[in-house]
């Protein structure tokens, strides 16, 4: 099974298994008869494509999903780098994407088989990432988006193709603020995604901000924002569950709880100096988690006398943990988003935090915020929220606060901005986009002159060169609906007074999912009635609720 694990790809519930690089033709021979003895099953050769062997169980029908445009390519770099909040985020919106539908415009690039396999999801393994070969991995990218015939790109973390275009995606601006030396090797790659990008997803108003403040070319309002949502395990606990916790952790007295110590942006130091200055300091026990397992000798310094647990907890334990604090104290100077304090809410657990960066948009009015700096200042919060009345408070606001955060929503922004990006690229949109239905079982004369009609018209807008006037086909092929638009420029072309050298630009959509339609019609400035419109089409496409114009009102109504 050892050869299994390293070449095994993808078992789809229904009996598929996909089992990359078919140059090692023995080895996948190898791992699917050691698979067959393990399931007691029989496997055949079903097809060999682009992201390997795919074998199905004998007798059962099966056919390997085809990409649906806009094909996007999703590098998962982060799986193999690191294990953190961001692979706790993809993880999630690979998870969701599956359950909305969003999973057939996507394949997941998978560095060495790293990424999380999840039924639904389509893998493409490709080489290890190193910091060292940079130029190299932009070429083999580059080389697999042609290959895919991939719309657009997003990395997990930082990496970019040489030409596709991509959506960069800000988890934070930390090193930026805090002055990092922005020539090392992540950093520089981060800044080259950034200058690469055609589109930008932040996961905080925070982060947007910073990224339109340092990057000034990045008009702010251009930048989708898409929070973080919250694991369904953080969740309320009984007493009997902390109880249990505590017990197997011999936590003996009421503890006040902080998650992530190690990096200075997170200033740890404060609480301790803070808890240091608690009269009542005898009474607690600290437990910190998320970081190594020995506490900073410049935090031992005051801790004199009292308990420190420094645990490494599962999310279940976690969730324990925030349920059985008195509060999460989160002193942070800078946060990309701050998942523990909406961790903490969702818990029940009364959070402590500064008012910095993306924060307060997490936290709202359910914490208690000092200044990053004041000690008195936390002490006082340290005493505060040990008061029935305030912790009740807190506690209510709290999981109230939660409840605005979830990870399908995230998902939906997040998949709503890519289609929206790719779409933009290959329907070449700007700032005037018009919309058309024609019906295209008419005699052709009388669609031709339908077609003019509304061309001309656009053709002498003033405007002419910011106006892209989409073309609704989903009833007939693209070479058809071309031929039709080729014979209306030719006789448009042979008006002497009119010319469309420069606008309008015109797209056929072709066939859109309804994911496509809802990302598009929010960029569309208008319908075009006609004549004799596709009525069936601009039902499906839920059109009736775009503004329309006639043709020959077009030019008063949008000047």
């Amino acid at each position: 099974m050892e050869t299994f694990n390293t070449l095994y790809d993808i078992v789809v519930s229904n009996g598929i298994i996909q089992v990359d690089d078919y140059g090692h033709w023995e080895g996948c021979r190898k791992a699917v008869h050691d698979f067959e003895k393990l399931r007691g099953e029989s496997f055949e050769l079903h097809q060999i494509d682009y992201t390997g062997v795919w074998f199905k169980k004998k007798n059962q029908d099966f056919s390997i999903p085809e990409n649906i445009p806009p094909l996007i390519l999703v590098d998962g770099v982060f799986f193999q780098l690191y294990r953190t909040g961001i692979a706790r985020v993809w993880n999630t919106l690979l998870a969701e994407w599956v359950k909305n539908g969003f999973c057939n415009h996507i394949i997941i690039l998978d560095r060495v088989g790293t990424a999380p396999k999840i039924t639904g999801i389509r893998y493409l393994t490709i080489p290890a990432y190193n910091y060292a070969t940079t130029d190299e991995d932009r070429q083999m990218l580059q080389k697999v988006c042609d290959e895919q015939g991939a719309d657009l790109f997003i990395s997990t973390y930082y990496t970019t193709p040489l030409s596709t275009s991509s959506v960069f995606m800000a988890y934070d601006m930390i090193p930026e603020v805090l002055q990092a030396n922005l020539n090392e090797p992540m950093w520089r790659e981060k800044h080259h995604a950034i200058r690469h990008a055609s589109a930008y997803i932040s996961i905080s108003e925070s982060t947007a901000r910073d990224l339109a403040k340092f990057v000034p070319e990045i008009a702010l309002d251009s930048i989708t924002v898409a929070h973080c949502g919250v694991e369904k395990v953080f969740s309320a606990a009984s007493q009997e569950e902390v109880n249990s916790f505590k017990l197997k952790y011999g936590i003996s007295k009421p503890y006040f709880i902080s998650v992530g110590g190690g990096a200075n942006y997170k200033n740890s130091i404060l609480f301790f100096q803070a808890f240091a200055q608690l009269v009542s300091k005898q009474g607690f026990e600290i437990v910190c988690t998320g970081s190594g397992v020995l506490l900073e000798e410049e935090l031992r310094n005051y801790t004199s006398g009292t308990v420190v647990h420094k645990l490494q907890l599962s999310d279940e334990e976690l969730r324990l943990a925030y349920a059985g604090a008195v509060a999460l104290v989160y002193p942070s100077k800078y946060e990309g988003f701050g998942l523990p304090v909406l961790e903490a809410l969702s818990c029940g657990c009364p959070v402590i935090t500064c008012p910095n960066a993306s924060i307060p948009e997490v936290a709202g009015e359910a914490a208690l915020y000092v200044n990053d700096e004041d000690v008195e200042g936390l002490t006082d919060a340290l005493c505060e929220v040990q008061k029935p009345k305030v912790r009740n408070s807190l506690i209510a606001a709290g999981r109230e606060q939660a409840k605005k955060f979830c990870w399908s929503k995230m998902a939906t922004t997040v998949s709503s901005a890519l289609i929206d990006a790719a779409n933009i690229l290959r329907l070449n949109l700007k700032d005037i986009n018009l919309i058309i239905f024609p019906d295209w079982s008419q005699p052709e004369e009388s669609l031709g002159l339908e077609l003019e009609r509304v061309v001309r018209a656009i053709a002498t807008h003033p405007h002419k060169s910011k106006i892209t006037l989409l073309v609704d086909n989903s009833n007939i092929s693209d070479e058809d609906a071309n031929l039709a638009l080729s014979s209306v420029a030719m006789n448009l072309l042979m008006e002497e007074d009119l010319d469309i050298s420069d606008g309008p630009e015109i797209s056929l959509i072709g066939q859109l999912s309804e994911m496509q339609w809802s990302a598009l019609t929010p960029r569309l400035y208008g319908r075009i009635v006609l004549k004799n419109d596709n009525t069936k089409a601009i039902v499906q496409a839920k059109a009736q609720i775009i503004p329309t114009f006639l043709p020959d009102n077009f030019l008063q109504e949008s000047d």
